[in-house]
């Protein structure tokens, strides 16, 4: 049997909810309260999404532990699905209020309370004047007619239309849109450090990390950046909120540039730069990163140089810039023996991934399971691969969703392209990248 890719599942449709998007925006924003109109397993999915934040952050050797804000459920049963659940989401309303006291009450709908039809609005109207406290619906309901991400931005919408008022603008201040990983992610992290070097501050991120009270953060930016790592109808909607903001209040946003990789940061530290009228400072910033990058070509090198490599490539061109990793291995000395296509794109999509390599590269295509694929994997002295291949005796640097910001991603892949070079030539092996 040949070399191939081990399998994966492959969707070919939406079936996201929108309710662990509504709690991905609201979790961390102190002040709030979510209830979920829904039955009590809904719950399950936000738990699994605190479960995987606390352990992303334990894994990036972080120390902070991010506490959610309270999360109840209205424990739609039997008896509301055939009567209506409006009554029982009073009681949890105020319940919420009297036991958790919260500067205001946001309420996730789910598929259930959409097909019996409830009206969360009313009901949210008339709990908001009997308690004297904001009590808002989110609009999407589930699987219903929504998804994860209309969830999150009706949220994020909620929050400005509500909690944001004009502010004066605060030179050097910014606001990240979006999440990318959280507030103390590495992706968010390495943005800040590139972006002290233009003496901006990132003073908050939006929606899920600012509290209640410090929404004015937003209105007031400098500029507000929208985060990102390629542009499609999901990062569209991101944008639309952006361009909200900036019409109720004025504060200007990037959004057409985003930093997905070393030559891709350059043009966003410059847009960056003439936003904020700090072209000398983007430019000063460039000089450095890439005197640093330059030191981490020049020490690996002697040992990469003439090296072959066999790209693997099995993720669709919307997630991955196969550019950027032909980029570094010229930089590198790094000979591109061939790429494979590997069977996991979804019908349609491996021809024009096909095309952009054809593009980029002269070297020759073969497609998994041709005896061409095979002869391009043991003619490599490794492999880099969107998926894990089946032969463990190669030696594969597996290439997880990139590219990362800044020149981050391509330090640690070379390093990681060393390591698996100078393993012994009898021993495979796999390499998380």
């Amino acid at each position: 049997m040949g070399t191939e890719a081990k399998r994966v599942v492959m969707r070919r449709t939406n079936c996201s909810c929108s309710m662990p998007g509504v709690w991905r925006a609201l979790s961390f924003v102190r002040g709030a309260l979510v209830i979920f109109h829904s039955p009590r397993p809904c719950a399950h999915i936000a738990h699994g999404m605190d479960v995987g934040s606390f352990h992303r952050l334990r894994a990036a050797g972080t120390k902070v532990r991010l506490s959610p804000v309270p999360l109840l459920t209205s424990s739609l049963s039997d008896a509301e699905a055939i009567f209506g659940g409006e009554g029982r989401l009073r009681e949890c309303i105020r319940f919420a209020a009297e036991k958790y006291q919260p500067q205001a009450i946001f309420i996730a709908n789910s598929c259930v309370s959409g097909v019996i039809g409830d009206d969360t609005y009313a009901v949210a109207e008339e709990m908001e004047q009997e308690l004297g406290l904001p009590v808002s619906a989110v609009s999407a309901h589930g699987f219903l007619d929504g998804e994860y991400y209309a969830g999150y931005l009706d949220a994020a919408r909620v929050l400005v239309d509500r909690f944001m008022k004009p502010a004066e603008r605060r030179a050097g201040s910014v606001v990240l849109l979006g999440d990318c990983g959280g507030v103390h992610g590495e992706y968010v992290k390495e943005l800040c450090r590139l972006l002290g070097f233009l003496s901006l501050r990132v003073e908050g991120q939006f929606p899920s990390y600012l509290a209640l009270s410090e929404m004015d953060v937003v209105p007031a930016a400098e500029l507000l950046i929208v985060l990102g790592r390629r542009s499609d109808e999901k990062q569209a909607l991101l944008v639309d909120l952006a361009r909200h903001i900036h019409e109720r209040f004025g504060t200007p946003y990037l959004a057409d540039v985003y930093a997905v990789g070393s030559e891709e940061t350059k043009e966003w530290l410059r847009a960056v730069g003439r936003l904020c009228g700090r072209e000398r400072e983007a430019e000063e910033a460039i000089r450095a990163e890439e005197a640093a990058f330059q030191r981490a070509v020049d020490e690996v090198r002697p040992t990469l140089a003439e090296r072959r490599v066999t790209f693997a490539i099995g993720r669709d061109l919307d997630w991955f810039q196969p550019k950027i990793i032909m980029r570094l291995l010229k930089k590198a000395g790094v000979e591109l023996a061939g790429v494979v296509l590997l069977d996991s794109f979804l019908p349609g999509r491996r021809e024009v991934m096909e095309e952009e390599v054809a593009r980029l590269t002269d070297a020759p295509i073969a497609h998994e399971g041709s005896r061409e694929a095979e002869a391009l994997f043991k003619a490599a002295d490794f492999v880099l691969t969107t998926h894990e291949l089946t032969d463990a005796r190669l030696r594969q640097i597996f290439l997880a969703l990139m590219p990362s910001v800044g020149w981050s991603m391509e330090k640690k892949l070379l390093r990681d392209m060393v390591h698996i070079v100078c393993r012994h030539e009898s021993r495979g092996g796999l390499i998380y990248g």
